[in-house]
This record gives C-alpha cells, sequence and structure tokens, in this order.
C-alpha cells in the first residue's frame, strides 16, 4: 500500500515536471515569436519611412508639373480655372526642398520654367517606390498574425491595399497612358517635342486660344492632380503607421 502511495507520487511529480517543461517550452516559444515580430515591425518602420520620404518627393515632382500645365494654359490664352466639384491640391507655392525648380513658381512668362514645363508633360507618375519586402515576409512567415493589435493590423492592411489600389500597376499605367498621348499629340498637331523645346522662342504661341489643346493639357492636369492628392493620402497613412507601430513596441 505504501509503496502504491510512493509510485502514485512518483507519477505525479513527473506529471507535473512534463507539464512544467511544456509551459516552459511554450513561454520560450511565444518570447521568440513575440521577438521576431517586434523585429519585423521596427524593419516596417524603417521602410514606410522610406516610403513617406518617397511619396514626398514625388508630390514635389507633381506639384511642379501641375503648376507647369496650368502656367501653359495661362500663357496660352487658354482657360486656367480648376474644376471646382473636386479637390485640388495648393500648387500655387513650391516646396523648399524642390530640386527640380529652386524659389517661388513664376506666373509671368519665364523661359527657364517654359522649358521645364513642357518636359514634364510626358514624365511617369510612378516616381514614388515601395519597399514591399518586409510586409511580405510578415505575411509568409506567419508573423503578421502574432500582432497582437488589431487596430495595428487593420492600419498595415488598408496602407497597403491603398497603395495597390492607387499607387501602383493600373493606376499608374492609365495616369501615364494620357501623359504619353498629351506628348504625341501636341507633337503631331503642333510640331512641338516636348522634352526639348529650346528651339522656341514662345512655344505657347503656337497653342493660344486652342480648345483641343485646353482640353488635353485641362485633362492631364486632373490626372495629376488626382496623383498627388492619392500620394498625400498615402503619406498621411505611412506617417499615421509609423506612430501606431512606435506605440505597439513601447508595450
Amino acid at each position: 500500500m505504501a509503496y502504491s502511495k510512493y509510485a502514485i507520487g512518483e507519477i505525479i511529480l513527473v506529471v507535473i515536471g512534463i507539464l512544467i517543461a511544456l509551459q516552459i517550452n511554450n513561454w520560450n516559444a511565444n518570447r521568440i515569436e513575440h521577438k521576431e515580430t517586434n523585429n519585423y515591425l521596427r524593419n516596417l518602420k524603417e521602410a514606410l519611412n522610406n516610403d513617406i520620404e518617397s511619396l514626398q518627393s514625388s508630390i514635389t515632382f507633381n506639384k511642379t508639373r501641375l503648376k507647369g500645365l496650368f502656367y501653359i494654359l495661362d500663357h496660352s490664352n487658354l482657360n486656367t480655372q480648376a474644376f471646382t466639384e473636386i479637390e485640388w491640391i495648393d500648387f500655387s507655392k513650391n516646396d523648399s526642398m524642390n530640386t527640380i525648380w529652386k524659389g517661388a513658381f513664376p506666373d509671368s512668362l519665364n523661359p527657364e520654367f517654359t522649358y521645364l514645363a513642357f518636359s514634364m508633360i510626358g514624365r511617369g507618375f510612378g516616381s514614388a517606390s515601395f519597399n514591399k519586402s518586409v510586409i511580405n515576409e510578415l505575411y509568409s512567415t506567419g508573423s503578421f498574425t502574432n500582432i497582437q493589435n488589431q487596430t495595428l493590423k487593420t492600419k498595415i492592411g488598408d496602407y497597403y491595399s491603398f497603395l495597390s489600389q492607387r499607387l501602383e500597376g493600373y493606376a499608374i499605367e492609365e495616369h501615364e497612358e494620357w501623359a504619353n498621348e498629351t506628348t504625341r499629340f501636341l507633337r503631331d498637331n503642333y510640331g512641338i517635342f516636348t522634352l526639348d523645346v529650346s528651339d522656341l522662342e514662345n512655344p505657347m504661341e503656337k497653342l493660344k486660344g486652342q480648345k483641343d489643346v485646353e482640353n488635353q493639357l485641362r485633362y492631364l492636369a486632373l490626372e495629376v492632380n488626382y496623383h498627388c492628392i492619392w500620394a498625400t493620402t498615402a503619406k498621411s497613412y505611412a506617417m499615421d503607421l509609423v506612430i501606431s507601430i512606435e506605440e505597439y513596441l513601447k508595450q
């Protein structure tokens, strides 16, 4: 009888030891997963900061482009009134970090800005580049599911979904096709090669009063404006996401 009690006691101790070992293993596994997830989030924050810089460069570039389109419209005696039913980005003032054009944007005729304005007509919209290697790894390794904050997970998903819908793929290709169409239109109909108008003293003289030019340039201005608005929105999302990640990492 005493032996049976002793044997049962030994078995209980062994079971308790196993349970403790399993709990320690689970704790270690959770600790490792938590550490890995936080490392991914730190890397994601760095990628987002790079996105923010890239988006700001794209905004500055396309604001200059937008100013150039309205500059051409103005000096061609064409309609410069913005479409009132949509939101327009403020392109009246130049950004201090603009490396394309230094100082205030000119309103009066300026040969250098004329050259710049025409050369930017056919430039691509895809000037912002996004590093998705970290978010892809976060998903593929399953670490995304280990984030213990649903709001943060939603913000991450919303940001990258917005990029895909507005600033990548078909959305960019459609905008760029109209820009290319505009350069072909000016070349074929008015003999203006937008990449280099240095041989023309005032290329806007050829465009004065031309309604087809007005329609073409105003529609391109609309496309450029949309891109600026979407890039500004994405930048705001990214900045908010960086703050949310920092707060999560402090926990």
